[in-house]
């Protein structure tokens, strides 16, 4: 009998913990078994028609750039260098192991001519072209020596044929950028790194004419200057170092007879740019140059008689960093020049009148990064083929035709755009 007694008593002191627990419950648990009030299901409601309005909203189409683009070309993959020569009607392309000429008769014209070399045993550096020696410069990294490759013709075709001439560098490691004059007789390079000696070879010879440490902790890039007589690099310093040039006769007493020679100054470096350097070009005349730097912007420059006394003539501010430009100048009749400054972020390319105007935008215009980039001016109503070889002629005035872009990527495609439609 104590022991029922008991287990009631027990049982009793059980439902009334129970009562007691379930009246303080945490205002949490409140929370979670609280009936909705109005303001709740007015939420709600917003909520579900947001919903349905972001799903109703129609997405926002892609911008057609297919309407500008003409033409283009695809050689290989992974393109790393690309030069444009002649008005943009010799182009001069690679990657590590292949070399490419690409000759237009003009830039609407159907086909083309591609001259091309393999590189077997070896990873090309940078290559330049002389479309008065008809030659390509080809720097390889390995063997850290300069290779000439002639275009010749043979059997009534133009070929491009290895020279047994190789111009071996001085450096303790490869060579990073190179350039020559328009008539090919120099060939004037820079090095990786810490190497910032500037080293100018004759083409023929072989022999180092000059040499001189530019005193920057690197140096960037390398550009001959205007009328062949300097040349220009871009150092870490912010400023363009220049070399100038001099062509003498000297008379050799060995040979009697009077010979070329080269006399060689440094000058003073342009400064202005006041950010870091990017990327810079020369105008199509060669009287403005430009400079992108890390300030958003592309700051030009005019050459007013020596590229060393160069002042900033303008400034295009943009709203990124620009990895690649090009400038195109025209008119002055109306006192300031007109033209067009190309500039490119990654894929995309943007071209911009000289008063900072967007007059095209293309977004994703290749499948990778813009590598280079070229604005010239060519009839595009030709469409005649080019019909058999093709000499590469010195540049003439094009007073007529429509406005173009070319852009290369290392996606391994070279397009070309109207400016215009």
């Amino acid at each position: 009998m104590l022991g029922i007694i008991i287990a009631g008593f027990i049982i009793c002191l059980t439902m009334i913990f129970f009562v007691i627990k379930s009246s303080q419950n945490s205002p949490e648990e409140k929370r979670k078994t609280k009936v909705p009030d109005n303001k709740d299901k007015e939420d709600k409601k917003s909520n579900k028609k947001k919903k349905e309005e972001e799903k109703e909203e129609p997405e926002i189409p892609k911008k057609d750039i297919s309407k500008y683009l003409f033409k283009s070309i695809k050689e290989g993959k992974n393109m790393s260098k690309c030069y444009f020569y002649n008005k943009g009607h010799a182009i001069l392309f690679c990657d590590e192991k292949r070399l490419c000429l690409c000759v237009l008769k003009h830039l609407n014209s159907p086909s083309q001519k591609i001259y091309s070399k393999n590189i077997d045993r070896d990873i090309i550096a940078d290559v330049c072209f002389s479309s008065e020696k008809k030659a390509i410069f080809c720097a390889s990294k390995n063997s850290k020596s300069i290779i000439t490759y002639n275009l010749e013709k043979i059997d009534g075709k133009i070929k491009l044929n290895k020279s047994e001439k190789v111009i071996a560098c001085n450096r303790p490691y490869e060579t990073k950028s190179l350039v020559t004059n328009v008539s090919g007789t120099l060939i004037c390079t820079i090095g990786t790194n810490d190497d910032t000696e500037i080293q100018i070879y004759d083409s023929t010879s072989g022999d180092l004419q000059f040499k001189q440490v530019t005193g920057a902790i690197e140096n960037f890039q390398i550009l001959m200057g205007p009328n062949d007589t300097d040349l220009l690099v871009s150092t870490f310093m912010n400023d363009i170092s220049v070399i100038s040039f001099e062509k003498i006769d000297k008379f050799n007493n060995e040979t009697k007879r009077y010979e070329n020679y080269y006399k060689f100054k440094r000058n003073s470096s342009i400064s202005g740019a006041k950010a870091k350097l990017l990327y810079y070009c020369l105008s199509n005349d060669e009287n403005f140059f430009a400079i992108s730097g890390d300030d958003k912007s592309v700051k030009i420059f005019r050459n007013y008689g020596n590229i060393w006394e160069s002042k900033i003539y303008s400034q295009i501010s943009l709203n990124f960093n620009a990895s690649v430009i090009a400038l195109y100048v025209e008119d002055f009749s109306s006192g300031r020049p007109s033209g067009f400054v190309g500039a490119s972020q990654g894929s995309n390319v943007y071209v911009y009148d000289l008063n900072g105007k967007l007059v095209l935008e293309l977004p994703e215009a290749h499948e990778g990064d813009v590598i280079s980039l070229y604005i010239t001016k060519d009839d595009l109503s030709r469409e005649e083929s080019m019909g058999g070889d093709e000499e590469i002629k010195s540049d003439n005035k094009n007073k007529g035709g429509d406005y173009c872009l070319i852009s290369a990527g290392n996606d391994g495609k070279i397009k070309f755009w109207k400016i215009f439609e």
